[in-house]
């Protein structure tokens, strides 16, 4: 095979559109109210699309996604697909389909991490943010048989008005039941959760307050916790949680993870409504070279102008202000809503914040 056009080392495939959940803050670009496409092609068509991404990339991890990915009926060949090409899987999914069947006919070794949600150590509140009564059982019995099975879990926590006060205990229930890590990710609006900002968005001191319990959590249990939404510079002094992972924008980048949806359109995130083409009519390389692309990757606020972090942060997430202001140069919704607050780490840090 020859070598790959332009080398991008993963991606993330949205298998279905699909979803047995319904949660409030969920981001998916097809709840944004613009008109997406909808649908998603034959089994031998998503192959051969896969394949001609993966040669003109070279790309060795894949994370499937959706919507929820155990709903297409296919997922198994696709995952099965993806193995023999040698390809590195994640599987990014709501537990509630991971039943004793599912688990063995992925493992062993045929993925290797699950994500899988946990919203809070109260029933009530992980049943609501899942939108599906029943969801937390499923998902804990799911993360149980995965561990059984030794199985790598990632526990995504998505921090919210409603479920940030369960943080702690809900952090601590991951470990109890084995994960191995937590993605400790901040609300950030877009689809569905455009709708519930008012309902969902905690403020800077709150979040400061889950990051220091992260940092004590992660010392105490050596236990690795990770924000890859962007905690923007101005609002969170990183220093101060220096245990913790944290990511900014990724567009472009060697470690970008531009998406692919069901029909082959491709996007620079799974965050952003943005369309760059189609990956069987363009190849890889001009999608990612093109105007469209470059000028994502550009996009900087006004409000960040100047910032001595402006090239490190980016202005935080560039996807949540395209599809909440309109344009990928906008001010991040949750920057913008805070900006009286913001100032840099140093005087975070004089200041005692």
């Amino acid at each position: 095979m020859s070598s790959p056009a332009r080398r991008q080392d993963s991606f993330v495939f949205e298998v279905t559109q699909r979803c047995n959940h319904d949660c409030p803050h969920c981001y998916n670009a097809w709840k944004n109210p613009v008109d997406y496409p909808r649908g998603a092609l034959p089994t031998a068509e998503t192959l051969a699309m896969l394949d001609k991404l993966l040669d003109e990339t070279g790309a060795s991890l894949v994370s499937l996604s959706g919507g929820e990915p155990l709903l297409r009926e296919d997922i198994y060949e696709i995952v099965d697909h993806l193995n023999a090409r040698g390809v590195t899987v994640n599987l990014i999914t709501n537990g509630s389909l991971l039943d004793e069947a599912a688990v063995a006919r992925l493992t062993p070794g045929k993925v290797s991490v699950f994500e899988l949600p946990l919203l809070s150590v109260d029933r009530a509140i992980h049943d609501e943010m899942s939108g599906s009564p029943g969801a937390f059982d499923r998902v804990t019995t799911a993360v149980a048989d995965l561990k059984l099975a030794d199985q790598r879990v990632v526990c995504v926590f998505v921090a919210t008005k409603l479920n940030l006060a369960t943080w702690r205990d809900t952090a601590e229930l991951a470990i109890a039941l084995g994960a191995d890590g937590i993605m400790l990710n901040r609300f950030n609006p877009g689809g569905t959760g455009r709708e519930n900002v008012a309902r969902l968005q905690a403020t800077p001191a709150a979040l400061r307050g889950m990051l220091d319990d992260a940092q004590e959590l992660s010392e105490r249990y050596e236990f690795p916790i990770s924000c890859s939404i962007a905690m923007p510079p101005c609002l969170f002094d990183h220093a101060r949680w220096d245990r913790l992972g944290f990511g900014f924008c990724a567009a472009g980048t060697e470690r970008a993870y531009y998406t692919l949806d069901p029909l082959g359109n491709v996007r620079p995130c799974n965050h952003s409504t943005l369309i760059l083409g189609n990956i069987r009519e363009r190849s890889f390389a001009e999608l990612a070279e093109s105007a469209a692309m470059r000028d994502f990757m550009a996009a900087r606020p006004e409000f960040c102008r100047g910032c001595a972090l402006e090239d490190t942060c980016l202005g935080g997430c560039k996807a949540a202000a395209e599809v909440c202001c309109g344009s990928p140069w906008a001010a991040d919704p949750f920057l913008r809503a805070f900006a009286a607050l913001a100032r840099p780490p140093a005087a975070q840090a004089r200041q005692g914040a």
